[in-house]
């Protein structure tokens, strides 16, 4: 058995992925996020009588992960962490790390590594936006023939790529143009050909749609312009971590070469990307 501790922001989360999962009867431990004792007492009360139980310490508040620690403790069970940070790029692996107890001293029993395909783009998304999505393909303006160059020069080098994407539920407020999947992480990319007016709406569009609310805390954004920005204006980006690339080599709806390997060493350089640079 497994047991986790929900909080009434990742609940909706959880009830989601256990709708993806194949087989799953999943229950939930409401929690509160910061009483270690009533914590303590709420994870008691659901596993009493349980033979075997996992504790994921991943997740949730600092006080939450010690009341589930001390239990594992007591019940000299096994627990797991999986490794959500670290080194970002090409290199970058899903981790999961398994203890189990000699005594009262904690024995790492497994690191491992995990498959880059744990999940598709699909499946990412319907996880984390409530009302799942539609998918409109590039813009119908003039920057549509700039999204459809910069989709062509990531086809293949990411693992699943999506265009035009609408969060449901929020009345056509949030579009992105880019969706791309590069093992387990995802990145929103806009596509921009305009000015700093635009540059602007982009990144509201990439700071509301990557909020971790919504996306989750490690999805990657960037900006591709088909031109320089002020300094000012990439000050800004840097400061709600979007990644601005520009890319000078678009003309007459093609990419050239500097710009789409530009493009590909970028991304790279933030997710683990199947191909190398």
């Amino acid at each position: 058995m497994h047991t986790g501790s929900v909080s009434r922001g990742t609940e909706p989360v959880a009830r989601r992925v256990a709708r993806l999962l194949p087989d799953c009867a999943a229950e939930f431990v409401k929690v509160p996020a910061y009483d270690l004792l009533k914590a303590r007492e709420c994870i008691t009360t659901r596993i009493t009588g349980a033979e075997e139980v996992s504790f994921n310490l991943t997740g949730g508040t600092k006080l939450m992960a010690l009341a589930a620690y001390a239990l594992a403790v007591e019940r000299n069970e096994t627990f797991v962490y999986f490794q959500t940070e670290g080194e970002r790029g090409r290199d970058l692996q899903s981790v999961l790390y398994r203890y189990r107890f000699d005594g009262a001293t904690p024995v790492l029993q497994q690191r491992e590594t995990l498959p880059p395909d744990l999940l598709s783009l699909d499946e990412y998304l319907r996880a984390h936006w409530e009302h799942s999505y539609l998918t409109t393909g590039v813009s119908a303006n003039v920057g549509g023939d700039f999204e459809r160059a910069v989709a062509r020069a990531l086809d293949g080098w990411v693992d699943e790529i999506k265009t035009g994407v609408r969060p449901q539920g929020f009345k056509d407020q949030v579009e992105i143009d880019l969706v791309i999947r590069c093992g387990n992480q995802v990145g929103l990319i806009e596509v921009k050909t305009g000015g700093e007016g635009s540059g602007k709406h982009a990144l509201d569009q990439l700071t509301t749609a990557a909020a971790r609310e919504l996306s989750g805390i490690y999805t990657a954004r960037f900006l591709v312009t088909g031109g320089e920005k002020r300094s000012e204006f990439k000050a800004v980006a840097s400061e709600v971590d979007v990644n601005v690339i520009e890319l000078w080599g678009y003309r007459g709806g093609r990419l050239d070469h500097k710009s789409i390997d530009a493009l590909r060493q970028h991304i790279t350089a933030c997710l683990p990307c199947k191909q190398k640079t």
